[in-house]
């Protein structure tokens, strides 16, 4: 679609949606508005911008290009900051009751509320993960991204990643066209923004992401270009989260922080009443493990969001970062759609999403070797509470061998079976 220059395909129809069982179906919206608090929802009142202090706290904001795990200037950039300074609205999805958006304001920088407001992941890349800690300037870097329509975690990522060459020699000033390239200077990214966005001077190079700007730079700027799969890692320390390790490396996308819950979640697994305990997962699980139950709370969590994409569920309103539980979902899809489907069948979904997607990638030449993860994973955390904390390579690879082998994966070649392929109704895939 890029090369013939279409951005998108918009179809509007003429007729509001209609639920088969109304009745049933309304039942279930008044179920969660009877189990949704949004007095207690962080995402209501901070937005995914209340990760930041989380993160900080718990010694894995990403900063300085994954260096570090504890940003001295936190603070200054988080959700409590936003909205005791330039929040000036809770935005929302066509109605939707969490209203998670954030709109901002910066009247002398020209920061309108039309472009909504920094989330979590365009604090952290064009933040800390910069060193920068000016959240006007964060504002209006994050309104670039909308008027140039560029990704925030790969922009401010390859942002960081050009710092970390400049500070090491690699790029030059020389290179950049003046623009001095050090940690914490929120102009210089404004800039580097512009000349990506117009494909200009040393923008043409970053435009192009961190694999191929270290590809092209060499002189080891590839020990600083963190990615799988040639994306960018979003802003979550899979050292701090080690079950988010097996997101990273596994996602057919490259890295993906909403290919499946985080860490945090899995410790709060309990047997009594827990919305994950319909999956049999009821045993809490320490953030910091990667054993092979921690790979089957993966692997089962993974088929949830999986499906919400086949569905079209926000992750901010489902189990289980918010209120919808899986059972009432699927009574919900089965209201709407006329249809009888099970949680199993719901799960399936999921599963087959992720196994044919494991046949395009292969097909295309993907192998076990790009289901890895950057060196500096495996290295310790600069500083912070979790400081020297460190993915142990054998560690990450007996775990991936064993995701193999529970997704019914060939666990030399990362290959579905013939036997899966069959279970799934995926026999015909594999021609194509």
């Amino acid at each position: 679609m890029g090369a013939k220059r279409l951005k998108a395909i918009v179809a509007r129809g003429s007729k509001p949606p209609a639920a088969i069982d109304k009745d049933r179906a309304k039942g279930q919206l008044v179920w969660f508005k009877e189990h949704y608090d949004r007095a207690k929802d962080r995402f209501h009142q901070l937005g995914s911008s209340s990760a930041v202090m989380a993160l900080e706290a718990s010694g894995i904001l990403p900063t300085r290009n994954f260096r570090d795990g504890s940003f001295e200037h936190a603070r200054a950039i988080s959700g409590q900051t936003m909205r005791d300074t330039i929040l000036v609205h809770r935005g929302t999805c066509y109605a939707c009751a969490v209203a998670c958006k954030r709109e901002v304001e910066v009247k002398d920088l020209g920061v309108t509320p039309k472009y909504g407001g920094p989330e979590y992941e365009t604090l952290a890349a064009s933040g800390s993960l910069c060193g920068v800690s000016d959240l006007n300037a964060l504002a209006l870097i994050n309104q670039l991204y909308a008027q140039y329509v560029l990704d925030s975690i790969s922009t401010g990522a390859v942002i960081a990643f050009a710092m970390e060459c400049y500070e090491h020699g690699i790029i030059t000033k020389e290179m950049t066209g003046g623009i001095e390239l050090t940690w914490g200077t929120a102009d210089a990214v404004v800039q580097i923004v512009h000349l990506i966005g117009k494909r200009e001077g040393i923008g043409r190079l970053l435009g192009e992401g961190v694999k191929r700007a270290a590809a092209e730079l060499g002189s080891g700027a590839e020990r600083f270009a963190l990615h799988v799969k040639g994306q960018e890692l979003p802003m979550h320390d899979p050292r701090g989260k080690k079950g988010l390790s097996l997101a990273y490396a596994l996602s057919p996308t490259g890295a993906d922080h909403m290919e499946a819950p985080h860490d945090p979640l899995y410790a709060g697994f309990h047997a009594q009443g827990h919305p994950m305990g319909v999956l049999g997962l009821i045993e809490p699980l320490d953030p910091l493990t990667l054993d092979a139950k921690k790979v089957r709370a993966f692997f089962e969590t993974q088929k949830v969001w999986s499906s919400y994409n086949s569905i079209g569920m926000c992750d901010f309103v489902g189990t289980p970062l918010n209120g919808l539980e899986l059972e009432p979902l699927v009574s919900y899809i089965n209201a709407v759609t006329g249809w009888n489907m099970s949680l199993y069948e719901l799960m399936k979904v999921g599963e087959r999403n992720n196994t044919l997607a494991r046949l395009f990638n292969s097909r295309e030449g993907f192998t076990p070797d790009d289901d890895t993860l950057p060196p500096r994973m495996h290295e310790g955390i600069g500083n912070g509470p979790l400081k020297g904390q460190s993915i142990d390579r054998d560690e990450f690879l007996a775990a991936r061998r064993t995701y193999y082998q529970m997704a019914g994966w060939d666990p030399e070649t990362g290959q579905p079976t013939a036997a899966k392929l069959a279970e799934l109704g995926l026999e015909d895939a594999v021609k194509s």
